[in-house]
C-alpha cells in the first residue's frame, strides 16, 4: 500500500484541500491518503476557530469524496494539551501501519516553505518523501527538495470559508456540500 499523510488544522477543510489530496494521490499513485486534523497545532499561535470534534467530523465528511481518502484521529488532542509534532506522528505510523516504500507527506507550499523550522526535521527528511501542493500565490520553496510537486487551482481558503460563514454567505463554491451542511447545522464560525 502506497501511503501518504496530509495534515493541517482544517479549520475548516475545503474543496482546495480535497483537490490537493486527490491530485497528490493521482500523481504519486497513492492507495491511501490519511487526512489528519491537528488537535493542537504547534505552528499556529492562535487557537482554532472550531474545536477538534467539529474539524474532525468535517474532514470525515469531505473524505467521502474518494475511497483513497481517510480521516484520521492520529493527532487527536491529548489530555495534557501538548501538541503533536510531525516526527511523533510519523513514528506512530511506522510502528502501527504497513506500507510500501517511503512514507509520503502532502503539504501546501506555504507550509513547505517553513518545513526547515519543524522539530526533528533532519530525522523526518531522512525517511519521508514530500509531496508539495502549489496553488496561486504559493510556490514550492524550501531548504529541502520535494519529491513531487502538484498544482491545485482551487481558490478556496479556510479563512474565506470562515468569513463567508460568519456573514451568512454562500459556501457552495468553497467546500464539499456535506461540509457546508454540517457547518450550517452547527452554526460554526458565526461569531
Amino acid at each position: 500500500m502506497r501511503l501518504a499523510l496530509f495534515g493541517g488544522t482544517f479549520d475548516p477543510i475545503h474543496s482546495g484541500h480535497v483537490e490537493a489530496a486527490l491530485k497528490a494521490a493521482d500523481a504519486c499513485a497513492l492507495d491511501r491518503v490519511l487526512v489528519v486534523p491537528s488537535g493542537v497545532p504547534p505552528h499556529k499561535q492562535e487557537a482554532c476557530h472550531a474545536d477538534y470534534a467539529h474539524r474532525y467530523r468535517m474532514v470525515d465528511l469531505a473524505c467521502r469524496a474518494d475511497p483513497r481518502l481517510e480521516a484520521s484521529r492520529l493527532e487527536q488532542p491529548r489530555a495534557s494539551g501538548e501538541p503533536h509534532y510531525s516526527a511523533h506522528t510519523i513514528d506512530r505510523i511506522r510502528a502501527t501501519m504497513q506500507f510500501d516504500g517511503a512514507l509520503r507527506l502532502v503539504l501546501g507550499a506555504d507550509a513547505f516553505s517553513e518545513v526547515d523550522l519543524w522539530r526533528d526535521i533532519d530525522r523526518i527528511a531522512e525517511g519521508v518523501e514530500f509531496i508539495v501542493v502549489e496553488r496561486p500565490g504559493f510556490k514550492a520553496d524550501g531548504a529541502i527538495q520535494p519529491s513531487q510537486i502538484v498544482s491545485c487551482s482551487h481558490p478556496a481558503s479556510s479563512r474565506t470559508v470562515r468569513h463567508r460563514a460568519k456573514i451568512g454567505g454562500s459556501l457552495a463554491d468553497l467546500a464539499p456540500a456535506a461540509v457546508c451542511e454540517y457547518l450550517w447545522q452547527h452554526a460554526l464560525y458565526r461569531s
